[in-house]
């Protein structure tokens, strides 16, 4: 299956010599074969106008007789419509659409309009297109080729970006084409790069000649080969310009010079062509039958001039049943050289040609507008609800132009307040803060003011300091009691956010008094959050939740990401660590499902949070590693930043020193300079559990103690047993009074195993030593009825020191090797050692303990090991993970070789094995057995 069009060059010279381009013309060949082998990748051409961009690729799809070629042009106008490019992309493709899984297909399905539906996410969008592609290369290699890619849609090229990060494995070969510094700028590392500069002298003299030769004098050509720095678009187009003239002695402005070339070139056709490729220039890509309807709206004499279109050859070229120009300098030339007027009413007639329901009528009629026009902007926003299913880029383009065109006051701000929305859930944060600064701050704007300070409020969260986030919500928050629970709650949810992030105790003091007189009675969704949240409030104060019954229970059946997100955070505070941690897994999957990066991004940080509390150390640094690269790639700052945090946790837990300190030095810098102190305070006792461990609890201390201005409660709270261990460990237990109140306090309100277990460890440091036993002993069976085997291990270990140091050895050896077994099998290197020396301290020889672990997994193998066992199939955790089946099989082989095994069963029970959770690893071996 090959989809090509003719070169920029014309039909004449589609197999054109390339001169000068044979290192571009190696790497492409090499990119090609590396995907014929199935390790695909990706190529970006980057250059000016003319310099051979489109031959290159064009050259490489001759190139690629064994490969399917996929082949695309941008056209500019299409640059507002969301997933324009990838539809033509895909077309050929589309007829294997029943392959995929079924979101995956009704997502493709939605946003290039063959069916009805809400707005996927681009996430979504861009997994279906992989898997499309995957499934086309299934029988043979395959090559995608986009050209004038700096004309694409963010929606397309955020795709694009998307399927060409996760080739490595795929045999696909994907070029990109666009030129310097103008339009977008791809941001792709770790693929082919080929800057194209001018040709070079000879190659230039070589292409020259094949184009004109001997109707230059040797003069001419020199004049000819300055003039164009070896642009080959210039050296076909320029020597016709300079014949018989008299030539400036030094080079021309190149594009100005080349479109003035072009624009003569249209003049010498008659008026009535002239204005049909006005027509086409408007539009970029029109087909024949729309074009026939706009010239008899256009001007009532054209249509007859319709045929003539075939003697403009050098000009337009026909691909299938539209006609476009040869090269867009060419339409530059013809749009930009009519007056305002002309092209106005070119989009007029354009608007009319085409279907009432077509969003490029309303993008036409936009475009024809001269001043204001209240029914045109009614037009655009009716067009922007109809692309709401397809592409939120389109939808933020059309009201963005709504908002234009239309008449000043409260419904221009609201289409310009619903662009800035649009283009937030497209995660394109950069347009919608700069859509929001033009909402003045008016009495007559009342109505949107909740809807705009959440929203401005969100981007702080997400992109800038949380404290800002803070101060937007803070003069709302009485507003709010007046408002109704689907309006309030989510401001009230942003400002707990906020605080956290900002460790603000000002801030919990005002949201729990909002919170306390808000009315929460009602079943629905908002108002379930809402009691979370003041249960949330109420515990950390030391009362009860007061949740009604029921409401735990309706949490765990959320279907929207974030509000199951939210509601797992609160519950994990409310002490409920067990259901929290099930409802993180919930929302990650809903997030997944729906494949919304925004919301599963912090759906993966719970998950995250909740692997470290739990000792799941692998688990949680491949979530973390999943999460570091898709808060990346979307631009999510100050998530980025929390699964950085995260990392620095993992590599200290491990006792990795030296790393650990490295990144946790860049990680501060940038967490103190975006205000995320809530990440500050994870770096910090990172830091401190590595100088706990290392038998430096002076040092430790320093890193336990909340950030100057903030408290004890929220982020903190969870820092004070290891406070409280390194204030007595060095001398300074006075110093652990009041947070150890404030801890006590939460435990006992939460009345949860996990909370008493780490409050009594703590009494029992702080106790004196005739009465520390009974309470070390409480502390291990609340222990047992939790799954926290770091924090299980920790308390062994201060149970056996206390023992070892009351001349109990033989009692201390017990919970010493409890202790030594848990840090071994988590990986905690330095407590291990503490452990060990402990038990030397009794008088028991240790052994070096031989490595058990035979496997070896990167944290995305580790990922996919955690999902095989769980009982996922292939497809689901490739859908799971942003990545083709292929790419699952490939890693899964990989994994089997590690660990010399032949199946999922296998696997499961060696790894989970290894990490020592047999009965687990029995239980999810037989899921695993069952989905073979």
């Amino acid at each position: 299956m090959t989809i090509s069009r003719p070169s920029p060059a014309g039909p004449d010279t589609a197999a054109a010599t390339l001169y000068g381009r044979q290192q571009e013309r190696g790497a492409l060949a090499a990119l090609m074969e590396r995907a014929q082998a199935g390790n695909g990748g990706f190529a970006v051409v980057h250059g000016e106008p003319g310099i051979g961009k489109s031959a290159l690729l064009d050259d490489a799809a001759r190139a690629a007789a064994d490969m399917r070629v996929l082949h695309v042009t941008c056209v500019e106008w299409e640059s507002d419509l969301g997933y324009a490019t990838l539809h033509h992309l895909l077309k050929p493709a589309l007829e294997l659409l029943d392959r995929l899984p079924e979101p995956q297909a009704a997502a493709l399905r939605v946003v290039f309009g063959l069916a009805d539906g809400p707005t996927p996410d681009r996430f979504l969008v861009g997994l279906a297109a992989l898997s499309l592609l995957s499934e086309l290369a299934e029988d043979n290699p395959l090559l995608c080729i986009v050209d004038d890619a700096h004309w694409a849609a963010d929606a397309s090229i955020n795709v694009l970006e998307f399927v060409a990060r996760r080739l490595d494995t795929e045999p696909i070969a994907l070029v990109l084409a666009a030129r310097a510094h103008e339009g977008h700028r791809l941001k792709l590392t770790g693929g082919v790069d080929l800057p194209l500069a001018g040709l070079d002298r000879s190659s230039a003299r070589q292409l020259l000649v094949e184009q004109v030769g001997t109707r230059l004098t040797p003069l001419q050509r020199d004049v000819v080969l300055d003039a164009t720095a070896g642009n080959p678009l210039a050296i076909r187009e320029l020597p016709a310009t300079v014949v018989g003239t008299r030539v400036p002695p030094r080079p021309l402005p190149l594009v100005e010079e080349l479109q003035r070339a072009f624009l003569r070139r249209v003049r010498c056709h008659s008026e009535p062509l002239q204005r049909l490729m006005l027509l086409i220039a408007a539009d970029g890509h029109l087909g024949w039958d729309v074009l026939r309807r706009a010239a008899s709206v256009f001007d009532a004499d054209l249509e007859s001039a319709i045929e003539g279109l075939g003697d403009l050859d050098d000009l337009v070229t026909v691909e299938g049943p539209t006609v476009v120009f040869r090269h867009p300098l060419i339409r530059s030339a013809v749009y930009h050289g009519a007056t305002v007027a002309d092209r106005r009413n070119a989009h007029r007639a354009l608007a009319a040609a085409v279907d009432d329901e077509d969003e490029r009528r309303a993008w036409h009629l936009g475009q024809g507008v001269e001043g204001r026009d209240e029914d045109v902007a009614r037009e655009l926003e009716q067009a922007a609800r109809r692309a709401a299913r397809s592409s939120s880029a389109t939808t933020a383009a059309l009201l963005a132009r709504a908002m234009e065109v239309g008449e000043p006051g409260l419904s221009r701000a609201r289409r310009r307040l619903e662009s800035a929305e649009a283009w937030w859930h497209g995660g394109d944060f950069d347009r919608a803060k700069t859509m929001l600064e033009g909402i003045e701050p008016d009495s007559s704007l009342e109505p949107l003011r909740f809807r705009t300070t959440l929203l401005r409020a969100s981007l702080e969260l997400h992109i800038g300091r949380p404290a800002d986030a803070l101060a937007m919500l803070r003069p709302i928050l009485p507003s709010a009691l007046e408002a109704g629970s689907q309006q309030s709650i989510p401001v009230l949810m942003r400002f707990w956010e906020a605080g956290f992030a900002a460790n603000a105790a000002d801030a919990w003091a005002e949201l729990s008094n909002v919170v306390e007189q808000h009315d929460l009675s009602g079943s629905g969704v908002w108002e379930i959050l809402g009691r979370l949240l003041r249960g949330t409030c109420r515990t950390l104060k030391g009362k009860e939740a007061g949740l009604e019954p029921g409401d735990l229970d309706a949490a765990e059946h959320l279907t929207d990401p974030s509000p199951a997100a939210w509601a797992a955070g609160m519950i994990w505070e409310l002490g409920d660590r067990k259901r929290g941690r099930h409802l993180s897994k919930i929302a990650m999957q809903h997030a997944r499902r729906l494949g919304t990066p925004v919301s599963l991004s912090w759906a993966l940080w719970r998950v995250v949070i909740d692997d470290l509390a739990s000792g799941r150390f692998r688990s949680a640094d491949a979530f973390a590693e999943e999460g570091y690269r898709l808060t990346e790639e979307t631009g999510q700052r100050n998530a980025h930043l929390a699964f950085r945090g995260a990392q620095v946790m993992l590599a200290a837990l491990r006792g990795d020193d030296e790393p650990a300190r490295t990144l946790a030095g860049r990680v501060m810098a940038d967490a103190i300079a975006h205000g995320m102190v809530s990440i500050v305070v994870l770096v910090q006792r990172a830091l401190g559990l590595l100088e706990l461990a290392a038998g430096r609890p002076e040092q430790a201390l320093l890193h336990f103690q909340p950030p100057a201005g903030g408290s004890y409660l929220s982020v903190t709270v969870v820092n004070v047993p290891d406070l409280v261990e390194a204030a007595v460990q060095s001398n300074h237990a006075d110093l652990a009074a009041e947070p150890l109140a404030l801890f006590t306090r939460w435990a006992q309100a939460a009345d949860t195993p996990e909370l008493n277990a780490l409050a009594a460890r703590c009494r029992a440091l702080l106790a004196p030593p005739e009465h520390a036993a009974a309470d070390f002993r409480r502390a291990l069976e609340l222990h047992e009825h939790t799954d926290q085997p770091f924090e299980t291990a920790r308390t062994q270990l201060l149970f056996g020191r206390h023992l070892r140091r009351g001349r109990r050895k033989f009692e201390a050896r017990a919970p010493l090797n409890s202790a030594l077994e848990t840090f071994q099998t988590l990986g905690a290197n330095l407590w291990a050692d503490r452990a060990r020396e402990e038990l030397r301290a009794t008088g028991v020889r240790i052994q070096p303990r031989a490595a058990t672990s035979t496997v070896q997994l990167t944290p995305q193998e580790a990922r996919i090991a955690e999902a095989v066992a769980d009982g996922y199939t292939n497809r689901d955790i490739a859908a799971q993970m942003f990545l083709s089946t292929r790419t699952i099989d490939y890693h899964l082989r990989k994994m089997y070789q590690k660990a010399g095994v032949n199946s999922r069963a296998e696997l499961t029970r060696i790894l989970l094995t290894e990490a020592g959770n047999d009965q687990g690893a029995r239980k999810r071996e037989n899921r695993a057995t069952n989905q073979r």
